[in-house]
């Protein structure tokens, strides 16, 4: 479901909120039939705060009641929570990672990794890691998704002195990849390199 969807679900739903708020005031006024308080509140609980104290401002209705008068802002507050929540807090959050060429090294030879020279074409031409996948840092964002499809690849990203390839592992880590590894430079790897052919 995407954020279009997810508005429009939560615009019909508290447009049903203050629907009940309005049909509660006017069966109150008529002696009719009403909506029970526990619904009015449970309805705000479930993401219907706005429409609940929109129906309040506009109907008059439970703007006496302090359950309803602190009630339903503080719903707000925790529907607001809850969806922050939904959004960002249920996955967990991936943290920037640096480690040696040695680790790095150790995980090439364990092999199901993908090592990312961040650097230029001319200097990936002149040399580079073994096996290597070539995306500038420049162009990191937009051509990431094509080149490496699988956000849970361990990615090991290098560059030639270790700025570019910090800015490129944060990128990917904004764009959803949740094994990035920085390890540096070139100048720092000591175990060899080989040049375009």
């Amino acid at each position: 479901m995407n954020w279009t969807d997810t508005a429009l679900i939560l615009l019909a739903w508290n447009t049903v909120v203050f629907a009940m708020y309005g049909l509660d005031k006017r069966g109150a006024k008529s002696g009719g039939r009403r909506v029970s308080e526990k619904t009015l509140l449970l309805s705000a609980a479930l993401m219907g705060g706005p429409g609940a104290l929109l129906g309040m401002a506009v109907f008059r209705h439970k703007t006496k009641h302090a359950k309803f008068r602190l009630g339903v802002p503080l719903l707000i507050i925790v529907n607001i929570a809850a969806a922050v929540l939904a959004v960002n807090g249920l996955k967990p959050a991936v943290q920037y990672q640096r480690i040696t060429p040695e680790a790095a090294k150790s995980m090439i030879d364990g092999g199901n990794v993908t090592v990312l020279d961040v650097r230029t074409e001319a200097e990936f031409a002149a040399a580079h890691i073994e096996n290597a996948v070539l995306i500038p840092d420049t162009d990191i964002r937009e051509l990431a998704q094509s080149l490496l499809p699988d956000k849970k690849q361990v990615i090991l990203v290098y560059c030639r002195a270790g700025v570019r390839s910090e800015r490129a592992a944060r990128a990917l880590l904004e764009l959803g990849y949740t094994n990035v590894y920085d390890f540096g430079g070139i100048t720092d790897w000591p175990y060899g390199t080989a040049a375009a052919q």
